[in-house]
């Protein structure tokens, strides 16, 4: 398929090897992950990657290879890496049956539908298989037990041990031993963490999980994947002879994600070389063992939108397809010492800390620790450097791209906008017009203290947020900015319905070490120096207020006449 410059097309959203290498699209070389698998991978291969970076497409790519219900497709790798050591391959190709089971559709509001979803994702297996029923290879008892999972309602004891039943029947029917795909295995985990049915899904991807992976005899090897290895739990329970390859290993570093060389090459053959250092800075930074690697799907999409529109401004396309929990819960409940942590993060800072690999999604509120390990293994911090300290391994992280650093400030802004609407305006408002600083200041540096600034603490930043607060009130209107005696006031505020208070606003950020309170009364000076209220007398406007408002950080201090 081609563009209509004659440039295959790019495969956004298109998850399906085949489809891929038979539409003529643009397809980055991975093939190799297959060598790299069967020369240093273990029985059971669990690789830990950041959601959208090309797991489920690579585990298409393991399918067609490996399966041996599909030999019309060996041709799909002959032009690929992996094509140059077809011959020591050859016992692998296309000669083992393969189950494949995605657990993404497990993301589910409670655990009677995330059960239900599994056990038909499994049942799919068994239909794709159903020639089983009838082939007198397979033990009887095996069929019978095969039939039963086809034709049952969701049931946790059944369905827990069904991919041992399936393999051992595929082995009997091929004779040769099954290959076992497991893709997102900690998707139903996630899902059940934040919608409180952590322990009963744990429960099942336990006894799913034992029964494939540690007591079949029918089993070649596994490979599985998500994005935290989550063994504390037990859910690998006795698994001893678990291969874990996270983002802190070096093994398979280059087979997820795009490699600088992969993404330059893209960029030449579409034609957009010059927006090489935007792509780096949106969507580059991520390091899988010593290998910088970029977001594929980020750059697939804005590789896609700069060929048909070259002026076009880099997008958060990670983060616009991810839920962003970890981040909303983290921002949501963070103390003091976190909010703290998450400002100099934002702000270009770094954070040191201990990394612990086997973190849960029960341990995220535990200690500070964990919650920067789930969010470097989930693709939202980087590592920036390592040094040892004692027998452990203290890491600094900061924040990896431009893209998640947006994604950080969208979800602090959601919850600012939340305190906003939950503020109580009428107490705001009876505090400006009682001429009640404390109160009036009280409740706004309430306000900033509550959330997480990312700001530069600009005056345009408090006055948009002191307009914004005051806007809506039917008896008063806001004027910004208005040239009136001299200058330009920040804000003033006209009673409309009788003509009676106006209240005039001005603005300032602490120089330096400069008290609040100078900083007030250096704003509030201002106003009479520049007549701000020139235009209310002139309106007949009888009772005019005057504030002089400064902000130092999260404090707000506020005088007036």
């Amino acid at each position: 398929m081609l563009l209509n410059n004659g440039k295959k097309r790019i495969p956004i959203g298109y998850e399906d090897f085949k489809q891929i290498i038979d539409g003529g699209f643009y397809y980055v070389d991975k093939s190799m992950l297959i060598y790299d698998l069967l020369h240093d991978g273990g029985q059971n291969n669990l690789i830990t990657r950041p959601r959208r970076f090309g797991k489920t497409l690579n585990f298409s790519m393991l399918r067609y290879f490996f399966d041996i219900t599909e030999k019309d497709s060996a041709y799909l790798f002959d032009d690929l890496k992996i094509s140059e050591h077809y011959g020591t391959l050859e016992q692998y190709r296309n000669t083992h049956p393969v189950i494949s089971l995605s657990m993404k559709c497990a993301k589910q509001p409670n655990y009677e539908t995330a059960l239900y979803r599994l056990c038909r994702e499994i049942q799919s297996q068994f239909r794709k298989h159903r020639y089983i029923t009838d082939s007198v290879a397979v033990d009887d008892d095996d069929r019978k037990d095969f039939k039963k999972v086809l034709a049952s309602e969701p049931d946790e004891i059944l369905f827990g041990d069904s991919i041992r039943l399936l393999s051992m029947c595929l082995k009997q029917y091929y004779g040769a031993n099954v290959i076992i795909l497991i893709d997102e295995y900690d998707v139903p985990l996630e899902s059940a963490y934040f919608s409180g049915y952590y322990d009963e899904m744990v429960s099942f991807i336990r006894s799913l999980f034992e029964s494939a992976l540690k007591t079949n005899p029918a089993l070649e090897f596994s490979v599985i994947t998500g994005c935290l290895r989550i063994s504390k739990e037990s859910i690998f329970t006795g698994l001893n002879n678990l291969e874990v390859n996270s983002i802190l290993s070096d093994t398979y570093s280059e087979s997820f994600g795009f490699v600088q060389a992969e993404v330059d090459e893209l960029m030449k053959y579409y034609g957009i070389e010059e927006k090489r250092e935007d792509m780096r800075k949106w969507y580059d930074g991520y390091l899988f063992g010593d290998t910088e690697v970029y977001n594929p799907w980020s750059v697939l999409n804005q590789a896609k939108t700069w060929a048909r529109k070259p002026n076009a401004l880099p997008e958060k396309w990670w983060s616009n397809t991810s839920s962003n929990n970890i981040i909303k819960t983290l921002i949501g409940k963070a103390n003091e010492k976190t909010k703290a942590s998450i400002e100099q993060l934002i702000n270009g800072g770094n954070i040191e800390t201990y990394i612990r690999e086997t973190v849960t999604y029960g341990d995220m509120e535990n200690r500070d620790e964990n919650i920067w390990s789930f969010l470097f293994f989930t693709g939202y911090l980087k590592i920036s450097s390592v040094k040892a300290v004692g027998t452990k391994a203290l890491y600094t992280l900061i924040i990896p791209n431009l893209e998640i650093h947006d994604c950080y400030t969208d979800i602090i802004v959601q919850y600012f906008d939340q305190y906003q609407s939950e503020m109580n305006k009428d107490i705001l408002w009876k505090s400006l017009l009682e001429r009640d600083t404390a109160v009036f200041s009280g409740e706004i540096t309430r306000l900033l203290q509550k959330s997480i600034s990312f700001y530069d603490h600009t005056e345009s930043f408090y006055h948009g947020l002191i307009a914004g607060l005051l806007s809506g009130n039917a008896y008063y209107k806001a004027v910004s900015n208005r040239e009136t005696g001299t200058g330009r006031s920040d804000l003033i505020l006209y009673q409309q319905d009788r003509f009676i208070n106006a209240v005039i606003l001005e603005f300032k950020v602490c120089r330096g070490n400069e008290p609040a309170d100078a900083a007030a009364e250096r704003a509030l000076k201002q106003i009479d120096e520049r007549d701000y209220a020139a235009e209310a007398r002139e309106l007949g406007y009888s009772n005019i207020i005057k504030y002089g408002i400064a902000f130092k950080g999260k404090i707000c201090y506020a005088v007036t006449e």
